[in-house]
């Protein structure tokens, strides 16, 4: 699958032909298998974000229908057979946003920081990079980077679009996390959200993590970064010492007549989501509680 164009068809049961021909159509004319919009940013409560007075918003790439299938088969049929460190959660089957903040459960000291430009930051050649290093051949690598990128990087819409972001992320900044890692610190990545955690007190190195993190091409967004004690808010999630709760809106909005029923249940189930996800043992060998 890793060496041919041929094998790889093969496995996701599309014909080499057709696939070889999509990617020379992305070629010619890309923009006709994409519809774009620019979606609102909000924050935790679901309002719009501003800055300066004027409401932020994030370009949306969303493929058409053929691609999209495309890149879903992609995704579960040949980037999900990669296997990257435990420490990932972003575009990871069965991994989310609450099991991320678990990881850290039971830690006190936290530094999070948060990648900027994300998506587009991430360059075409940085994800073909990343495929070769995982064993797949050159024309492999480039039929796969050319079927999952738009404009010459990594879209924010597409189903292979958060697993390819964690793979180039990984290839390049690997050696660091293991590093921590061996320093005794829990690290863990979620998409464009970067957290460190540990019991001891480890402030001093965190300016020498940012060097780190920006030599390696990272564009760090320090509006979101700061190193924090007190029930930090890991990837919308209350992490406590004896364990993770969710952000106290979730309750608010739970039992609020004045919203929808439907947007209530969510956040009912959120909660209950949040409260079997605590109740399990931590990574870090402590019971957690909500």
């Amino acid at each position: 699958m890793k060496k041919r164009i041929k094998d790889i068809a093969y496995t996701l049961k599309i014909d080499k032909n057709l696939l070889v021909k999509l990617s020379s159509s992305l070629d010619l004319n890309e923009r006709k298998f994409y519809r774009n919009w620019d979606e609102p940013k909000t924050d935790e409560k679901k309002q719009p974000r501003f800055e300066n007075g004027v409401a932020l918003t994030r370009p949306i790439n969303a493929p058409v229908k053929k691609l999209k299938e495309v890149q879903s088969k992609l995704l579960i049929n040949v980037l999900y057979q990669i296997k990257l460190p435990e420490y990932f959660f972003g575009g990871i089957k069965k991994k989310d946003a609450v099991l991320n903040a678990r990881f850290h459960q039971g830690n006190k000291y936290f530094f999070l920081t948060d990648l900027k430009d994300f998506y587009p930051s991430i360059h075409f050649t940085s994800v073909e990079k990343a495929l070769r290093k995982e064993g797949f051949y050159p024309d492999v690598a480039k039929l796969i980077t050319r079927i999952s990128t738009k404009e010459g990087a990594i879209p924010q819409g597409c189903p292979t679009s958060s697993f390819l972001a964690s793979l180039v992320v990984y290839h390049s900044c690997g050696d660091l996390f293991e590093k921590l890692k061996m320093e005794g610190l829990a690290v863990s990545v979620y998409v464009d959200d970067i957290t460190i955690s540990s019991p001891i007190d480890f402030k001093n190195k965190t300016n020498g993590i940012l060097d780190e993190l920006r030599n390696r091409g990272l564009k760090i967004n320090f509006e979101k970064t700061h190193y924090c004690t007190f029930n930090p808010k890991v990837t919308g999630i209350q992490v406590k010492n004896n364990g993770i709760t969710p952000l106290p809106h979730t309750f608010e909005r739970s039992v609020d007549k004045t919203i929808k029923e439907t947007s209530r249940n969510g956040h009912l189930q959120r909660i209950k989501y949040v409260k079997k996800i605590a109740e399990m043992k931590s990574p870090h060998g402590t019971n957690s509680k909500i």
